[in-house]
């Protein structure tokens, strides 16, 4: 195992992840931890790919947000490539999520927080192209991190990306799962702009609400298929607790053409905040559909015509002894 590369000092292996072998390591020149993720030697092989891949890496380095794991610096070292990323700890989205839909309100508070993120890598001129619940982390305070932002060419989601508008059927397990998250214009292989990351947005949260992948089927080629022609149920026919406004945020995140979306991910946070100030305005149970009243309006109501009803019968009694 390695042990020292530049400025930190690797105190353990993680295990692999999407841009190779990942350790934690420790910053000696700043005191921090960080993630440090050696590129495998097939990405950098030629000096083209290396250039573009360094190329990739300054542009994820500019991104500086708190929803983003951020790239503190790569190291070019003995022929190698390191990524020193910023230490998420937690869970990822999908072991949060555990097989089960999330309490409403979780949901959206992790939605602004990825339309967050998105809103800043966009600013920048990066999409991140392979949003779903294995590139989110969820701290152990509830805060929201996207790995891998600007770098997905060279990952899973990159591979996944490549293979489904040409070969669909030969992605892997873990490519066909990736394929669930891909916009309908990725699949095709056609040009994609930031508004394909909000149709993956769009499935997470539809994942999130209701416990199910969006475009899931039993072969890559049929969620392929159902990515680029079959709209998934409303989430409120999935998982019928939901609040009705839900099914037209979601939709309007996967509509299948890019003009349909919402077309900036500020635009879509600040649609999430909205919806969620709505029910949190009128809602005691987050669960509850928005068209039953809720037991707080109810109760308020009922106080009120007591009170009301009290004030008539003192005033009743005024005139009676007045008289």
């Amino acid at each position: 195992m390695i042990t020292v590369v530049g400025q930190y000092k690797v105190l353990e292996r993680l295990g692999g992840g999407a841009l190779g072998e990942v350790f934690r390591a420790r910053d000696t020149r700043v005191g921090r931890t960080v993630a440090l993720m050696v590129a495998p030697p097939e990405l950098i092989s030629s000096p083209t790919r290396r250039a573009r891949f360094l190329d990739d890496a300054r542009k994820a380095s500019a991104l500086n947000h708190p929803n983003i794991a951020m790239l503190f610096s790569v190291v070019e070292e003995d022929a190698g490539c390191y990524l020193a990323y910023e230490f998420a700890a937690g869970p990822s989205l999908r072991d949060e999520m555990a097989g089960a839909a999330l309490e409403v309100r979780t949901a959206l508070h992790i939605a602004a927080h990825l339309a967050d993120a998105l809103a800043e890598g966009h600013a920048k001129g990066v999409i991140h192209g392979d949003v779903r619940p294995d590139t989110i982390v969820v701290t152990p305070k509830g805060s929201v991190k996207v790995l891998n932002f600007g770098m997905t060419s060279w990952t899973t989601g990159g591979a996944a990306r490549a293979k489904a508008a040409t070969a669909p059927e030969s992605l892997d397990r873990e490519e066909a799962v990736v394929a669930g998250y891909l916009s309908p214009e990725q699949a095709r292989g056609a040009t994609v702009d930031p508004r394909s990351d909000l149709f993956a947005l769009g499935a997470v949260l539809y994942e999130m609400l209701t416990g199910q992948a969006a475009f899931a089927a039993a072969t890559p080629g049929g969620t392929i298929k159902n990515v680029l022609g079959q709209s998934p149920l409303r989430p409120s026919a999935v998982n019928r607790n939901l609040p009705a406004e839900l099914d037209a945020l979601v939709m309007k995140f996967l509509a299948r053409e890019p003009d349909g979306r919402f077309q900036t991910a500020a635009v879509a946070a600040a649609e999430i905040r909205r919806i969620t100030a709505k029910l949190d305005a009128t809602l005691d149970d987050p669960a509850r559909p928005a068209s039953e009243p809720s037991r707080k309006a109810g109760r308020g109501v009922t106080a009120l015509l007591a009170w009301l009803a009290l004030v008539a019968v003192a005033a009743t009694l005024w005139w009676f002894l007045a008289s």
